[in-house]
């Protein structure tokens, strides 16, 4: 460590740095192989995810609008991760001495851009999915103003573009670091990485203002108390004897508003046990290392270990939304299973093109007879199928 130069290290110190930089530690590897896992479980649980809640049927919903949001960050998120594993791997391999991805300047600035604006946005979306949750629970006559498609968009926007401005400093304190290869002196490797002039900086930003303040103790605050408020209300005995007196449809849709925000809670819950403590960890090794500069080779190894083991849970957190939501939610099962009954029908119907449509002319032929000989019905009417609300 820069901090710890010059200070006499005894042999046990020097075999622990050894195994954290040289070694890498069996942590740093599980955090390696994990995120690669966790990559293709999210890319296909988000996938399916979008597939399912882009449906008509679930896509005028307010609070589907956020879990679509929320797959397409935590996708965002957890590519950036695999992204980032990948360039270790190379960079490890290469003896510290090459990156795998060879940035430009502005390329650098977008990448840290990007990657914390799907962080941000994956924290903040679950925060307004339970504020949301809290309006429709607690005050259902408001809900129906409130809990809107268009309304949940635009709340969806204005947290993009908090989230946009907030980040725009990663295009003052990222930069290339340039090191001049051995093997050629006009050779140059370069990694994308915070600029040594602006360190005091991004530690202000990046581990007190955001980790600290916007991504551990606000969202937590806001989750646990709006989960407390949402959870009283649904097991309070009065909001059980109001869902048994209501009746018919009103009464299915009560029992579907609860069941729904249960689901929702059980979300941002996991949210909190995945993501605060890899978060909280990340503060916590940040402060042992460089605010306090405790040179301690078997304590700098334990703190590299728990944190990479955090930092996997994490990662976990961008990839099982869609899981939580098959488990916990049987209205998303049955469109899910709904959605695969309608495209192995339609495939079956490719399959059998030639006959489908030889039966369709014939149809069509017999419409067509039976349209010339039918009497006038024009004064029947024809019946709609009703649309139901959203939740």
């Amino acid at each position: 460590m820069p901090y710890c130069d010059g200070v006499n290290m005894s042999s046990t110190d020097i075999i622990y740095y050894q195994k954290i930089f040289a070694q890498k530690t069996w942590a740093w590897w599980l955090n390696l192989i994990g995120t690669f896992v966790v990559f293709v479980i999210s890319f296909c649980g988000n996938l399916l995810c979008l597939f399912v809640l882009c449906r008509q049927r679930l896509k005028r919903n307010s609070y589907t609008q956020y879990l679509i949001a929320l797959a397409i960050v935590d996708t965002g998120a957890i590519l950036c991760e695999a992204l980032t594993a990948l360039d270790d791997v190379y960079h490890y391999n290469s003896n510290g001495k090459l990156a795998l991805f060879q940035h430009t300047a502005l390329s650098c600035k977008l990448y840290y851009y990007i990657r914390y604006v799907f962080y941000s946005m994956s924290s903040w979306v679950t925060v307004a999915l339970a504020l949301e949750r809290l309006v429709a629970i607690k005050f259902p006559l408001w809900s129906k103003y409130i809990c809107s498609v268009i309304n949940a968009r635009r709340i969806l926007f204005l947290i993009l573009i908090f989230t946009m401005i907030i980040q725009s400093y990663h295009f003052v304190v990222k930069g290339l670091d340039c090191k001049t290869t051995a093997s050629s002196v006009s050779k140059q490797s370069c990694r994308c990485k915070t600029l040594v002039k602006y360190v005091e900086v991004d530690i202000i930003l990046t581990i007190y203002l955001w980790r600290l303040c916007l991504m551990t103790l606000l969202p937590l605050t806001i989750i646990i108390t709006v989960n407390i408020l949402i959870m009283s209300k649904l097991f309070s005995g009065n909001s059980l004897v109001d869902s048994a007196n209501t009746l018919g449809n009103a009464r299915r849709k009560t029992l579907l508003l609860y069941k729904i925000s249960r689901m929702l809670v059980i979300v941002s819950s996991i949210y909190l046990l995945l993501h605060v403590p890899g978060s909280s960890f990340e503060i916590i090794k940040f402060m042992f290392l460089h605010t306090f500069q405790v040179c301690n080779g078997k304590w700098h190894y334990y703190i590299f270990v728990i944190h990479d083991i955090f930092d996997l849970l994490t990662n976990f957190n961008y990839g099982i939304n869609f899981y939580l939501y098959i488990i916990s939610g049987k209205h998303i099962r049955s469109e899910l299973f709904r959605t695969i009954k309608h495209s192995t029908f339609r495939s079956t119907l490719t399959g059998n093109t030639g006959k489908f449509q030889r039966s369709s002319y014939f149809m069509s032929s017999y419409a067509h007879n039976s349209k010339t000989y039918q009497p006038n019905c024009s004064h029947i009417q024809l019946s709609k199928q009703p649309t139901g609300s959203s939740i």
